[in-house]
């Protein structure tokens, strides 16, 4: 099948629930602080939010969760449509992901599932393909950010270099940072922040390339809005994606 084709009622099998539920558990782990609840019922999965003190960093981890899931939907044969939940009338949830087609899943499908959990894909050459500076409705950008700019950022600026480049390795080994910035703190706006940046790092695993997600410095909301606007600096910082352009061996 190379078009998507609209089937009847599906519901997710054992197998196809297993497989899900092991991408969502190869999220970033360390934002999560326990697994993240979801609800399978029917085609349908739901996320939905679980009360903690960080809810800054869970939402964003959110974002990177939905990423897997998308992807593992597609590498099972299935084209995921995300909503983003506004029903009040259960505030819990954050998004509900369904199986809306039946679509042979693509070599890039298959790839980044791979990435997921660590692996590079051999049929990937070259540098990744970033997208930068994206600007949409969801009201997320990422921009390219120097190392010297990264360094220079007033507080943080250290921290975040030392984490995607840790003193010791090779000064001369290049890196690349993007920044992703938000419109507002409204927790769809987090959500979709961790999906972009997951989307980054899945770019760069499949290309070989080592990748760091560095949040922990904006944690504290001081933080944030000094670095607001900051020298042209669009929207409110949420993370630095950190690239290295030498390929893991």
């Amino acid at each position: 099948m190379s078009e998507a084709t609209v089937l009847g009622t599906h519901r997710w099998t054992a197998e196809e629930t297993r497989i899900l539920v092991r991408a969502a558990r190869w999220a970033p782990r360390r934002w999560l602080r326990g697994e993240w609840p979801l609800e399978v019922r029917g085609d349908d999965i739901d996320v939905v939010e679980r009360p903690g003190d960080d809810s800054r960093g869970r939402l964003i981890a959110c974002g990177a969760l939905l990423v897997h899931l998308e992807v593992a939907m597609r590498t099972l044969g299935w084209l995921p449509e995300t909503e983003f939940s506004h029903d009040e009338a259960d505030p819990r949830r954050i998004a509900r992901i369904t199986a809306a087609a039946r679509k042979r899943p693509t070599a890039g499908d298959l790839a980044s599932f791979g990435a997921m959990s660590g692996r590079a894909s051999s049929w990937c050459h070259g540098s990744p393909v970033l997208s930068v500076d994206e600007d949409p409705a969801d009201g997320v950008r990422v921009t390219p950010v120097s190392p010297r700019r990264i360094r220079s950022l007033p507080r943080i600026g250290g921290a975040i270099a030392g984490t995607i480049a840790p003193p010791g390795e090779d000064p001369e080994d290049p890196w690349s940072a993007f920044l992703v910035t938000t419109v507002s703190e409204a927790r769809h706006h987090l959500v979709r922040a961790g999906l972009v940046a997951q989307r980054l790092r899945l770019l760069a695993v499949e290309s070989g390339l080592r990748c760091s997600t560095v949040t922990e410095p904006f944690d504290p909301p001081k933080v944030r809005v000094s670095l607001f606007g900051l020298a042209g600096l669009p929207g409110i910082p949420q993370l630095v994606v950190g690239v290295h352009h030498t390929r893991r061996r």
